[in-house]
């Protein structure tokens, strides 16, 4: 079973403003703590396709895939370092008919990924799981796509409400990969998602052209963005160990739910949290994957 990790869990938000360890510095953590792959985030494509492929060759790591919205350049440079997809992070809809737009979307980015032999995912928050004409805003995105696959997040998934393992059954073969984070409590899907078509989020909007922006600049965004989070109860703050007793979610019966497919889904510890000092809780994270699942 192949465990990776993304390079999110360890610089969080500051990752995504560039803000965190250098890239080769976060693969050897990676590489130490026992992971055998890596997800990317779109700012580590910044460095040179040489050296991303030289630094996975010197830690034995292999990519995974990246959390970026899936441009052809993005997809070119996956390709180029041997990655297996792009994960669209997230992009906002609130209801079935924006979910179709989603899912036409999402076909159209596999398309144009297809001959690089790069898969298209969506990562998925609590919020895809808001309920419009009978089914969650995530089912409508697989109901009606037919090439993009999901990256179930199960941490998110389960504070919902959804079941990770349901939803796999219900939706098999179209699990490319999860995103382990544990849980210990539901939380909902808070209130209706906002549309894809009204006033753009404050806080995506805030990542806009970061990689033109001087470091002092990304660090104030940085604190905007902290700062409207936490006035807007943004995350899931729940922080206990893998297979606590406190966990709701069954790890177990999600790799037979996964066994069930015809291809095998990338396994991706994410954390919004820590239980412990950070690097404690990524090893025993990896640790307990590897004696029990």
């Amino acid at each position: 079973m192949n465990i990776g990790i993304t390079t999110y869990a360890y610089d969080g938000l500051a990752s995504f403003l560039g803000l965190g360890s250098p890239l080769p510095e976060k693969l050897k953590t990676i590489k130490a703590q026992g992971y055998d792959s890596v997800e990317l985030l779109s700012i580590d494509l910044n460095n040179s396709t040489e050296d991303i492929k030289r630094w996975l060759s010197d830690t034995g790591l292999i990519v995974t895939s990246v959390h970026a919205e899936p441009t052809e350049e993005i997809v070119q440079k996956m390709a180029a370092i041997g990655g297996r997809a792009v994960i669209w992070p997230s992009t906002p809809f609130c209801s079935r008919t924006e979910a179709i737009e989603v899912a036409q979307q999402l076909d159209e980015m596999a398309e144009m990924a297809q001959p690089y032999g790069i898969q298209i995912g969506y990562h998925n928050h609590n919020w895809e799981f808001f309920v419009d004409e009978g089914k969650s805003l995530l089912e409508h995105v697989l109901d009606n796509s037919s090439k993009c696959f999901s990256q179930l997040d199960c941490g998110w998934a389960m504070a919902a409400g959804m079941s990770p393992v349901q939803f796999i059954r219900n939706y098999p073969n179209r699990i490319l990969s999860v995103h382990v984070k544990e849980n210990n409590k539901v939380i909902g899907t808070g209130k209706a998602p906002a549309s894809r078509h009204g006033k753009k989020d404050r806080i995506t909007s805030l990542f806009k052209g970061v990689n033109r922006m001087p470091a002092a600049v990304r660090r104030m965004i940085l604190r905007q963005i902290e700062k409207a989070m936490k006035s807007q109860d943004i995350g899931m703050n729940t922080q206990c160990p893998m297979g606590a007793p406190d966990s709701n979610i069954d790890w177990k019966e999600i790799r037979k739910a996964l066994d069930g497919q015809s291809f095998e889904a990338f396994w991706i510890v994410e954390r919004e949290g820590f239980y412990d000092e950070r690097d404690i809780c990524l090893v025993d994270d990896c640790q307990w994957l590897r004696s029990n699942i």
